[in-house]
């Protein structure tokens, strides 16, 4: 199969769109601290408790879940569509079809 039928294929778009959103979410984990995007990284990606990230990170698990509620808020700013950027998407996508 091409790419332009790959392209054509129903649900392409709809799987382009996640797969900018996945970009979109990594590019605002690279923007957190280390330890903020260890927390992230335990907890959503490998399913970690609060209690054992508390155990890896060396601090207690009160602390772990204002780590997360930090770094979630951080996230929200990050990724929270602004003019600008909505702008920018709309020009990438004309220039995609």
């Amino acid at each position: 199969m091409s790419l332009d039928d790959r392209l054509e294929a129903p649900g392409a778009e709809a799987e382009l769109e996640r797969s900018e959103e996945r970009l979109l979410l990594h590019a605002g984990i690279r923007t957190l601290s280390r330890r903020e995007r260890r927390a992230i990284v335990l907890r959503y990606y490998r399913d970690w408790s609060q209690d054992r990230i508390a155990e890896e990170l060396g601090v207690s698990q009160p602390q772990v879940s204002r780590i997360l509620a930090g770094a979630l808020r951080a996230l929200r700013e990050e990724l929270t569509p602004t003019p600008a950027r909505v702008e920018h998407c709309e020009t990438r996508h004309t220039r995609l079809r």
